[in-house]
């Protein structure tokens, strides 16, 4: 019996099965090459080499900030000097220092008379997406020590 759509009949018969015939094996495709022996030997084959690269977002690259140290006395901190990532900044001439910092820096106070009085050194007020140093971190010299360092600085 002939049909009266010819092109009906012949897209049914011939393009809907040759359709999923093809799409069939191109989720069976998909599906096998989802286990990892068969995508390490795609990846073999084809020369490829995958690797996942850690990136510093540039926001965090380029983060500073700045943190106030205020030092217990004027006269008994004149002697600490204070170093970003070894570079020295100076020493302190009033109790209180602003530093610049970036993230990564590391800041650390050395004592020149490190066998003097006691010497507390506190983080007073740090940039608002500073993370480390913390305010209130203080670090301690004299009475025999003559190093000591903040924590790496971090941002948020």
């Amino acid at each position: 019996m002939a049909s009266k759509r010819p092109f009906m009949q012949w897209f049914d018969d011939l393009l809907i099965p040759v359709t999923m015939g093809v799409l069939s094996v191109l989720v069976l495709v998909q599906v096998v090459g989802m286990a990892p022996s068969v995508r390490q030997a795609m990846d073999r084959m084809e020369g490829r080499f995958v690797s996942a690269t850690v990136t510093e977002p540039a926001s965090v690259r380029s983060a500073s900030g700045s943190i106030l140290l205020t030092a217990s006395s004027a006269a008994v901190a004149s002697h600490v000097v204070v170093f970003r990532n070894g570079v020295s900044l100076g020493t302190f001439t009033t109790n209180q220092m602003a530093i610049l910092v970036h993230e990564g820096d590391r800041i650390t106070f050395r004592d020149e008379m490190p066998n003097g009085p006691q010497v507390f050194i506190y983080v007073t007020a740090q940039a608002p997406n500073l993370l480390l140093p913390a305010t209130g971190e203080t670090a301690e010299l004299g009475a025999g020590t003559a190093t000591a360092d903040l924590d790496q600085v971090s941002f948020m």
